[in-house]
């Protein structure tokens, strides 16, 4: 039995468009703190987690990936590639039975590729409690983080009742993780799910924030491989058996047989597919600064926590020159220089908070 982390890298460019196209999608840009594609920093902070590290994204994208983390060396199957792009559902299900074919007895964690996240070990301490506790209950676990708004543009997650600290035990893994780490993961916060809530109306989104019982849902799941397969089958019987023509037609060297047989499922996310079924699912709760970097407001809002800003809450990357605006993000990428002059109307008064500000593409 060994730990396995996943990190969904697909997308097809439409956000933070026109820096990110479908050639370049968001998760191989260099929105890093440092300039490093966001792909390269996910891997970097679970890379020390697990066993194993595999990236799952379209092969369309598996060159590019497996360059943005070659300085990784996670060995020959670090890319596990989608022979045409079906959601995370049956993504997250290829890579599952790939790697039970080898680890039948795995605990297996999928994280998402382009986010932003400010506090690493925070993050990196979730990731490893929902991994003990999808060890520990011998079901799937999800992290969930608190929400700061009420946000309509991402989904929530229903919190249950609270388990007890004393059934967590870290999963089995050979990687070399902290004490310190350990101990702060097996004392954040779990409950049993209630279900989930895709993207509520405001007037709910402020109630669920009121309430305390809800946490914004980053995609960030963990699950023993039998019983992600089980759950699986018995949601989509043709998706499982699709999965198993397409690993095992894979494993014996015929891709044209594998790329048919995957071609045919139907595409679905793994929220629906899978989570939002199951009735044995734990909710670690977090607290870290995320963001799913969906807008230009979003990565504005990014740089400013990470401190990268001037007073009025402006942030420039780039050859640029603000001049009596606030709250606004160029990036010149171009070696132009851009230059705003009073944007937005009005701008007399204290800077915008951070992220809240206007933003718009920039300079390409």
């Amino acid at each position: 039995m060994g730990l396995h982390i996943l990190v969904l890298a697909g997308g097809s460019g439409t956000r933070l468009w026109p820096v990110s196209r479908k050639a370049i999608p968001k998760h191989l840009l260099p929105l890093g703190q440092h300039g490093t594609s966001l792909l390269r920093d996910t891997v970097a902070r679970v890379v020390g987690l697990a066993d194993s590290v595999h990236v799952v994204t379209a092969a369309s994208q598996a060159e590019q990936c497996a360059a943005a983390i070659a300085e990784f060396n996670l060995g020959p199957d670090a890319v596990i590639a989608e022979p045409e792009a079906r959601g995370t559902g049956p993504a997250l299900g290829l890579a599952t039975r790939w790697i039970a074919a080898d680890d039948p007895d795995a605990i297996i964690c999928s994280v998402h590729a382009d986010h932003h996240v400010a506090d690493v070990d925070a993050y990196r301490a979730a990731v490893f409690a929902a991994c003990g506790w999808a060890s520990s209950t011998g079901g799937l676990a999800t992290v969930g983080i608190t929400p700061t708004s009420p946000a309509t543009g991402f989904g929530y997650i229903e919190l249950g009742e609270r388990r007890d600290p004393a059934d967590w035990h870290p999963p089995v893994s050979t990687a070399t993780v902290s004490p310190a780490l350990t101990d702060v993961a097996a004392h954040l916060g779990a409950h049993a799910s209630l279900g989930f809530r895709e993207k509520p109306d405001l007037n709910v989104a402020r109630a669920f924030v009121a309430g305390n019982r809800h946490l914004w849902n980053l995609g960030l799941f963990a699950w023993p491989t039998a019983v992600f397969l089980d759950e699986l089958a018995a949601a989509d019987a043709a998706i499982d058996a699709g999965l198993e023509k397409t690993v095992a037609a894979r494993r014996s060297g015929d891709e044209t047989a594998a790329t048919a047989a995957y071609s045919a499922l139907r595409s679905v996310a793994v929220e629906p597919l899978v989570f939002e079924h199951t009735p044995q699912l734990t909710v670690v709760r977090a607290e870290f600064a995320w963001s799913d970097l969906g807008s230009w407001d979003d990565l504005l809002g990014a740089r400013i926590a990470e401190g990268i800003g001037d007073a009025r809450g402006n942030v420039i990357e780039g050859d640029g020159v603000m001049v009596d605006s606030r709250g606004c993000f160029i990036s010149s990428r171009s070696g132009r220089t851009i230059a705003v002059v009073g944007a937005p109307p009005g701008i007399e008064g204290d800077p915008p908070d951070a992220g809240r500000g206007g933003s718009g593409p920039p300079a390409a």
